[in-house]
């Protein structure tokens, strides 16, 4: 009898874990899921450094240089007013996505990043870069555990408004709130990485 109740136990408590493990489990929700474009508009994402799907070279990754990659985006809608770039990884068990870029008010004329930016909270054409999952300005490469296949997500956003925000508290939520009701366009590109 002790022994039916012990197993009882062990199994009621399993089942708990179970339970927190599936609710906090599954494909973290992105932003360009937080936040539809208004009529579905859309950006063609490109980058001369790798094709949607293709491995990230290494440099673009905590495991080489941790530079940013260049992108290209087309440009937005009439009525855009910035651009918006959050570089998130979808490989993660968890409900909120890992965050490795957050580029906002991005100048209209500006559809193009270059390789390797700066990390300064303000750029030369004015865009300002939050803060990454880190807490630092600035492009975080991958780093997915050994062996894990993560995909990461670079994703733009043509915007009606300007942010506004702080550089120095402008996370990835606090932008991603900022935008919503505001997006006229979006697309994405994304790049895989294998952790090693």
């Amino acid at each position: 009898m002790k022994a039916v109740v012990l197993l009882s136990v062990i199994l009621a408590g399993l089942g708990g874990i179970a339970v927190a493990q599936e609710a906090g489990s599954g494909p973290p929700v992105l932003a360009k899921e937080m936040v539809k474009a208004k009529g579905g508009g859309k950006l063609m994402v490109t980058s001369p450094a790798f094709s949607s799907g293709e491995q990230l070279d290494d440099k673009y990754t905590q495991n080489g240089d941790n530079m940013s990659p260049p992108l290209a985006w087309s440009r937005g809608p009439t009525g855009t007013r910035s651009y918006v770039i959050l570089t998130e990884d979808s490989g993660v068990n968890r409900h909120d996505p890992v965050f490795h870029w957050v580029v906002y008010d991005i100048p209209v004329n500006v559809t193009s990043l270059s390789e390797h930016m700066s990390s300064d909270p303000t750029l030369d054409t004015g865009a300002k870069q939050g803060l990454n999952v880190r807490k630092t300005a600035g492009f975080l490469g991958p780093k997915p555990p050994a062996g894990q296949t993560h995909p990461y997500h670079f994703q733009v956003f043509a915007l009606n408004t300007t942010l506004k925000l702080d550089p120095k508290s402008a996370d990835r939520n606090a932008v991603v709130d900022a935008m919503k009701g505001h997006v006229l366009a979006q697309g994405d590109i994304i790049a895989n990485y294998t952790g090693r």
